[in-house]
């Protein structure tokens, strides 16, 4: 008999175990709150095959994700509206997005003039930053009429001027937590 060494997780290098979806043999990250699957061939454009799924959450809600585990949120919304319309208990309780609960946030690339566009701030890290990269920002400023630079305001007050044109990750989320990630995709929030 041989053995199969399972590999790391792609996204956070846990320790998977080999599951079967759709008559497939994939392999699933066994880490708390990582719901990640992958072919485990290394290439991450592999994964982009796998089968969508969906599951039920603690509160017994359907929640709809992506082959590579990813939540699927539009699936969701539509899974949640349609159990919603079959519904005949006028008196119910109205839904709430049951994806809001496994939901976490992107890191997304964006230029540091588009920060002046984001309405409620969040956390930046400008590529070429020092190595403790993410801040937390409440506003951007930039008029591409009258300025040169994009003021940023941190969440401590302090203010500094960036090249318009540098590349950034962006996370949409509060001060209480901090994105670990370092480049796009999940933003692996902890708490401060």
């Amino acid at each position: 008999m041989t053995s199969i060494t399972p590999p790391p997780c792609p996204d956070c290098s846990t320790t998977t175990e080999r599951i079967e979806v759709e008559g497939e043999e994939v392999w699933h990250c066994t880490a708390p709150g990582c719901s990640r699957r992958t072919y485990g061939t290394g290439d991450p454009d592999d994964d982009d095959n796998l089968p969508p799924y969906t599951e039920t959450d603690e509160d017994g809600a359907a929640v709809c994700f992506h082959g590579t585990g990813e939540v699927d949120v539009e699936a969701t919304a539509e899974l949640a509206a349609q159990e919603h319309d079959e519904d005949e208990d006028q008196d119910a309780v109205p839904l709430t997005a049951p994806a809001a609960a496994a939901w976490e946030p992107e890191a997304r690339e964006i230029r540091v003039k588009d920060l002046a566009h984001v309405l409620a701030g969040g956390w930046v890290r400008i590529y070429g930053d020092p190595p403790e990269g993410w801040r937390h920002f409440t506003e951007a400023a930039f008029d591409p009429e009258h300025d040169t630079t994009v003021a940023i305001t941190y969440s401590d007050g302090e203010v500094e001027r960036e090249w318009p044109w540098l590349q950034a990750l962006l996370v949409h989320a509060g001060p209480e937590t901090v994105p670990t990630t370092t480049r796009p995709g999940p933003a692996r929030l902890v708490p401060r």
